[in-house]
């Protein structure tokens, strides 16, 4: 993890929106899900853990596809400095290098790492929400389909009663997937919520017509279901 992480800050971080958050997923297929919790607990009880500015989880997949991860550890700064003191930081720390190299990687494969951004969000709170419904697509104008999907989905989450809830659209500025440029997320307070929202959407003739709108310039690589497992 350390020399992928340290050459994360080789990167010129930047905002495309005004919230200007980053969100870093390390997704893992984890043979014995509860010692990956274990090894979160010990990480975050090091003095680096303690100090880093972000939220820090853990997800597991539910239905996801052709992924291979089964779960997704992920940490989400409130700025570029924040990212950028925390990955700074990790590399002068052994003690949370000795967690994450040793304990994690024993009980767990790392499958892929992305630092996502958001390019619009409604401006909730998504550390509130429990299950989220992921979409990941090719999208080859994304000025049309953000026009498009910010015309629509207040109107749905009005309609279907959950404003509350985080939604928006995002995008891998490092490590991007080839499979897919874009990803929109919607929040949930659980599973059942998380469905039937999902169906009733699906449904609904506004729905229709945005996708008809957005059919020539986005195509659906996979959807899943990401369900939160721990907050440390």
């Amino acid at each position: 993890m350390k020399k992928s992480i340290l050459s994360l800050l080789l990167i010129t971080t930047f905002s495309f929106n005004a919230h200007a958050q980053y969100c870093i997923f390390f997704d893992l297929k984890a043979e014995e899900p509860e010692m990956v919790v274990s090894a979160m607990q010990n990480l975050m009880s090091t003095e680096w853990g303690k100090s880093i500015q972000a939220t820090k989880s853990l997800f597991a997949y539910g239905p996801n596809g052709n992924i291979e991860a089964t779960h997704s550890i992920q940490f989400c700064f409130p700025d570029e400095a924040a990212f950028e003191s925390a990955f700074m930081s990790y590399g002068q720390s052994m003690e949370a290098q000795m967690v994450w190299e040793r304990k994690l990687r024993a009980h767990a494969i790392e499958i892929s790492q992305t630092l996502n951004t958001p390019v619009w969000y409604n401006g909730e709170d998504w550390a509130e929400d429990n299950v989220f419904m992921i979409y990941q697509m090719d999208i080859t104008n994304p000025a049309l389909y953000l026009k498009e999907f910010t015309s629509i989905t207040p109107k749905l989450a009005k309609k279907m009663g959950y404003t509350e809830n985080s939604y928006g659209l995002a995008f891998p500025i490092v490590g991007k997937n080839k499979d897919f440029s874009h990803f929109v997320w919607m929040g949930h307070n659980d599973i059942k919520s998380a469905l039937s929202n999902t169906k009733a959407m699906f449904a609904d003739p506004m729905f229709a017509e945005f996708s008809k709108n957005v059919s020539g310039v986005r195509t659906l690589v996979n959807s899943l279901m990401m369900i939160r497992i721990a907050d440390f």
